[in-house]
């Protein structure tokens, strides 16, 4: 299956320097593919693509590609990367021990039952 979305070469004139424009649209294009790649999973099937209004694959050809829904697909990705990744710094606290005490309780000592 072929995957254009992960056809990049960053070295883009081929001049074997990598200017500052080079990087950038490396960054650009790591930043949109995980959309890219959803949209290219959905246009793998026909009837989906179809109802979606997808152009993303050999057939149909590469228009859907960078466009406003890749955007949003991958800022929905990147935005639930980023709540996960907050989420699992947060750990539960601990369960609080009982407090054992120096002295016995009185015999008398009013004490509720749980």
């Amino acid at each position: 299956m072929y995957i254009r979305t992960l056809q990049w070469s960053m070295d883009i004139n081929g001049d074997g320097k990598f200017s500052m424009w080079e990087i950038w649209e490396t960054l650009r294009w790591a930043f949109q593919l995980p959309g890219n790649l959803i949209l290219e999973a959905i246009g793998q099937f026909p009837a989906l693509a179809t109802l979606l209004h997808v152009q993303a694959s050999a057939s149909t050809g590469y228009a859907s590609l960078n466009t406003v829904p890749t955007k949003v697909l991958t800022l929905l990705f990147w935005i639930c990367l980023f709540l996960w990744l907050v989420s699992r710094g947060n750990k539960p606290a601990a369960q609080a021990k009982p407090r054992t005490l120096l002295l016995p309780l009185p015999k008398d000592y009013p004490v509720t039952m749980k």
